[in-house]
């Protein structure tokens, strides 16, 4: 028989839990239902969900902005699943931003994470469908798939290499370099005093270059400490105030002066001209008369030479008319 106590005992117990039940369900719960969201839907055709759960995280750039709400099989188009997403109030989904399914981790369990979005774009209303992305399991599966075909081919190619008549070519081809080998050794042990002398020479060269090397640096260094003087702003100081100088000058007096003077050494080469014409006429005149006298003395000459007694006696000219005649 149940005493007193007892059903106080259980009285209370039942009034403590329920109290409790109150208190989650005002503190944890009843917050959840009436917070407000987000609602968004992703449309995905012929991609593999698997892993992808209601409740599962909705992220953005890495930050938890969501949850999944629902997934179901689109009615008017079995390819295609919509999953719908509860997101922050205020998280900004604009027109292209897309909808990729990345695996959490290693546990298998699948997340939608929200890439992209410029923002120039238009924001997204609720219950609009967010493009939807790639999924991390079907680009996998895409290059598990071009790797096999590229690991079949690379096996393919390998087991054409190995045939039996490519193995005899690979045999012939490493006779050859062993002979190869061989003689290139007796080579090198016959013109190994050669190649001393000529290691020898290089390394001469090299020192030499080395030397040339040196000095041409020495060269460049004065030549970058002159172009760096006082000296050489100086002369440069000086080009420059020269040409300044010439250039505020009065070039058009200087010109003007110039022209006067040609003008004068022209009149001064007129009355040069003019007096070698005038002598050159004074020294005709002379010249004939010179020829004239020239002629008299040969006259002169060749009568003496005729009759020596002319010295003496002089000369009587011929056929000279008689003075008592003219009287």
């Amino acid at each position: 028989m149940i005493t007193r106590l007892q059903k106080i005992r259980l009285a209370i117990f039942f009034i403590v839990a329920l109290v409790g039940l109150v208190i989650l369900l005002s503190v944890i719960i009843i917050p959840k239902l009436l917070r407000r969201v987000d609602i968004y839907k992703i449309r995905y055709s012929n991609i593999s969900l698997t892993g992808l759960q209601e409740g599962s995280s909705v992220k953005y750039h890495g930050l938890n902005v969501g949850s999944v709400s629902n997934i179901f099989i689109d009615p008017e188009d079995v390819q295609s699943v919509i999953v719908e997403v509860s997101l922050k109030p205020g998280t900004p989904v604009k027109k292209d931003t897309r909808a990729d399914i990345t695996m959490l981790g290693i546990t298998g369990l699948k997340v939608i994470e929200l890439r992209g979005g410029s923002n120039e774009s238009e924001y997204l209303k609720q219950e609009d469908f967010i493009l939807p992305g790639g999924s991390i399991t079907d680009i996998i599966t895409g290059k598990a798939e071009v790797i096999a075909e590229k690991a079949e081919m690379v096996l393919n190619n390998i087991s054409d290499f190995t045939s039996e008549g490519n193995r005899q070519k690979m045999v012939r081809l490493i006779e050859s370099t062993s002979k190869s080998m061989e003689e290139l050794q007796a080579l090198l042990a016959a013109n190994k005093d050669d190649f001393k002398v000529s290691m020898r020479h290089t390394r001469e060269v090299t020192g030499q270059l080395e030397d040339l090397l040196v000095k041409t640096n020495s060269v460049m260094a004065q030549v970058n400490f002159f172009v760096q003087s006082d000296s050489l702003k100086q002369v440069l100081g000086n080009v420059a105030a020269i040409s300044k100088s010439l250039k505020e000058a009065e070039l058009a007096a200087l010109i003007g002066e110039l022209k006067e003077a040609v003008e004068h050494s022209n009149s001064v080469l007129q009355e040069i001209d003019f007096s070698v014409m005038k002598s050159r006429a004074e020294l005709g005149t002379t010249i004939a008369s010179l020829e004239e006298t020239v002629d008299n003395l040969n006259q002169i000459v060749r009568s003496i030479n005729e009759n020596p007694s002319v010295l003496i006696w002089g000369t009587k000219i011929k056929d000279a008319p008689d003075k008592r005649l003219e009287k």
